[in-house]
């Protein structure tokens, strides 16, 4: 059985330390984090990437709501799944609306709570099968196109241009080492130096080189030759080891496509 990966937030600390009783001993269930402050939860989902969020929905400065507003896209396979924990039953219809898994009124029973919990695995696992089927599709169409003697040859960005004040400047793609997601702006990694454009890391993707860009993460995309190796910790989650040193997590998702990336620079070299 595959951990899940589990992180509860709550403003509640009672309701938060009740999570924690009930989490206790579940088999397959790791909590690997927990907070009372929702915006800092935001963050620890960006930086965890765990695979099941336990989220109350009315909390001061940030409510449930709005903080998977602020995660991304719905549906995105490296999304977390979300169990509602609440103490009022008329926010269900708008739970479920936006397809949480499951929308639990408190205080929370262990059998509720695990019963909730199995559901996410199955729904996680045929997330996981799909972004695989879709990845392998990928794969057969390139190939297919390959041997069609390559097709209409898709031309990539080799420069962007970014708004800083009044100015547009021109940052050329190849100074570019890696792109991180910042809500609706991305980070421009350049040398020790940080530039941000107003994008979506999912757009840029799509125009930049799959040759010299390699995507980790839903907020990642790293260039190739920047990857030294691939670390599994023994928390279970999987890190990209930069040249210098730094590590980068990788979701899930990537993990195949990264390993792909080094192995054919491998067999280049």
């Amino acid at each position: 059985m595959t951990e899940l990966r589990v992180i509860a937030i709550d403003d509640e600390p009672l309701a938060l330390r009740r999570l924690e009783w009930c989490l206790q001993d579940m088999p397959g269930i790791a909590l690997v984090a927990k907070t009372g402050d929702p915006r800092h939860g935001l963050e620890m989902i960006r930086t965890l990437s765990p695979d099941v969020v336990l989220l109350d929905v009315e909390m001061p400065e940030l409510s449930g709501f709005e903080l998977i507003e602020s995660l991304g896209t719905f549906g995105d396979a490296s999304l977390p799944e979300i169990v509602f924990v609440t103490a009022f039953d008329h926010f269900a219809v708008k739970a479920f609306g936006i397809s949480a898994v499951d929308y639990l009124l408190k205080p929370v029973e262990r059998s509720r709570l695990l019963e909730a919990l199995e559901r996410a695995r199955v729904r996680r696992e045929l997330r996981d099968a799909q972004a695989r089927v879709q990845e392998l599709r990928e794969i057969v169409d390139s190939l297919r196109t390959e041997r069609r003697g390559g097709g209409t040859q898709k031309k990539y960005d080799t420069e962007l241009w970014i708004r800083e004040g009044d100015a547009r400047v021109r940052v050329p793609v190849q100074m570019i080492e890696r792109l991180e997601a910042d809500g609706d702006y991305v980070r421009l990694h350049i040398g020790q130096r940080v530039r941000l454009m107003r994008a979506r890391l999912g757009d840029l993707a799509d125009r930049l080189d799959p040759a010299q860009f390699v995507r980790i993460h839903r907020s990642e995309i790293v260039r190739h030759d920047l990857i030294a190796a691939i670390r599994r910790h023994d928390s279970g989650r999987t890190f990209a080891v930069l040249a210098g040193g730094r590590e980068v997590p990788v979701s899930r998702r990537y993990v195949a496509r990264i390993s792909e990336t080094l192995r054919f620079r491998k067999q280049g070299a």
